[in-house]
């Protein structure tokens, strides 16, 4: 890959306007860590750090691809309809309480170039007001052509939308307080303090050389204690974290952690909760929590064991948005287990599926399937079921309570529905 000088695009209009943003946003509270957020089924997601309990923020319109969580509790995601191109890629930016704030495209400044691809590494600034997010691509015709990779920095709330500002050669940006955190080669840069978040004079932090293996993209978490890299080209994509004794020079690293994550086949978006106490990443087997290293072994020793957040999600960023946090009495919760009773024209073995209309779950188009498993119909024929709701429906944040779920029954060759209410 070919990279270009680095292109100053600064101009004194455009600083004034972010002055004005950052002076009307920038007074976000700073919330600890509550949350996951992570893509699944398409939609944005909020998870405890638990995995106890979860929420839907999207609205049901589905091909979201990333999200990214600020430490105030913004979330903003990015969406982008089948068989469009990159440069169509729409964002949402939503608020600590799950409200949504503006909706807008992902800002571009490369409409006619002939491959574009974005975002490569999406984070906001702590505080939620700016955006920082990589791109690739290349002008001409192979093998003629140029190519050009690097990042760029927008406002999060496209309401006061700014024209992109970013420099070539920096890719896989994340963000450390409001400096871009990006990877140049085989090195991790920090833009220089008091410069962020258009910098253009970048400082080392750490040579991944060594390794042997392509630099990605890195997080480092919000004390400055710790940075989890992501590194590819091997037998599959790994994540090393080292302890850090600051992001400014001089940079003491991995004194007491400097290992790889014990993580199933290819692992991605690393994420730290604020205090660098928890850790969070995609590998082959989903959305994955844990409490962070804390010594020298390798593979990384966890000080908590990791938790299962989503087997199908991906995109994971902990963040401050808060979840419910007012448990529903027992026996009463809006997402069951809900126990029905039923009476069948036949006895013995049997399987069942329960669809819900999508109305119910702030979708559109047919029913959704949110139940299914099985029971023992008595001599009697009388059927006694708990329908526990699955994952993708128990993010309802109506409530399954009340709904009604018409259930498909069989028995061997025979087959009934019924349509029950659960209470």
């Amino acid at each position: 890959m070919v990279y270009r000088p680095t292109r100053r695009v600064l101009v004194l209009p455009l600083l004034l306007a972010v002055a004005l943003i950052a002076s009307i946003f920038g007074g976000l509270s700073r919330a600890e860590a509550t949350s996951v957020a992570y893509i699944d089924g398409n939609e944005v997601w909020l998870s405890s750090l638990d995995a106890k309990r979860k929420v839907r923020l999207s609205s049901g319109e589905g091909e979201w691809r990333a999200v990214a969580a600020a430490d105030s509790g913004a979330v903003l995601g990015v969406r982008l309809e089948s068989g469009k191109i990159f440069q169509l890629s729409q964002t949402k930016l939503w608020d600590g309480s799950g409200k949504g704030i503006s909706q807008g495209p992902l800002p571009s400044e490369n409409a006619g170039w002939s491959s574009y691809v974005a975002p490569l590494g999406l984070d906001l600034s702590s505080d939620g007001v700016f955006l920082a997010y990589g791109y690739s691509g290349y002008t001409g015709i192979v093998p003629n052509a140029n190519f050009w990779s690097g990042h760029y920095v927008v406002n999060a709330d496209t309401k006061t939308l700014i024209q992109p500002i970013g420099q070539t050669g920096y890719e896989w940006p994340s963000m450390f307080g409001r400096r871009v955190v990006a990877a140049s080669g085989s090195n991790v840069v920090i833009q220089e303090a008091g410069s962020g978040p258009f910098g253009q004079v970048f400082q080392p932090i750490l040579d991944t050389s060594g390794t042997g293996l392509e630099l990605g993209r890195s997080d480092i978490s919000a004390d400055g204690k710790m940075i989890a890299i992501e590194l590819g080209g091997g037998p599959s994509d790994r994540i090393a974290v080292v302890s850090l004794g600051g992001v400014d020079p001089p940079v003491t690293v991995g004194a007491t952690v400097d290992c790889f994550l014990p993580t199933s086949g290819d692992a991605s978006s690393v994420t730290f909760s604020q205090d660098g106490n928890r850790i969070a990443w995609e590998d082959d087997d989903g959305v994955k929590i844990a409490g962070a290293p804390t010594t020298l072994a390798d593979p990384c020793v966890f000080s908590s064991p990791p938790v299962l957040i989503s087997q199908s999600g991906s995109s994971p960023s902990i963040g401050g948005a808060a979840l419910p946090v007012v448990a529903p009495p027992p026996g009463s919760s809006p997402n069951g287990p809900f126990e029905v009773k039923l009476k069948l024209p036949f006895t013995g073995r049997v399987r069942f599926k329960g669809t819900v209309p999508a109305a119910r779950l702030g979708l559109t188009g047919p029913p959704r399937l949110c139940f299914r498993g099985k029971g023992k119909a008595s001599r009697a024929g009388r059927l006694k079921l708990k329908l526990r709701p699955l994952a993708k429906c128990r993010g309802s944040s109506v409530g399954l309570k009340g709904a009604k779920v018409r259930l498909k029954l069989s028995n061997g060759k025979r087959e009934i529905t019924r349509s029950v209410k659960l209470r």
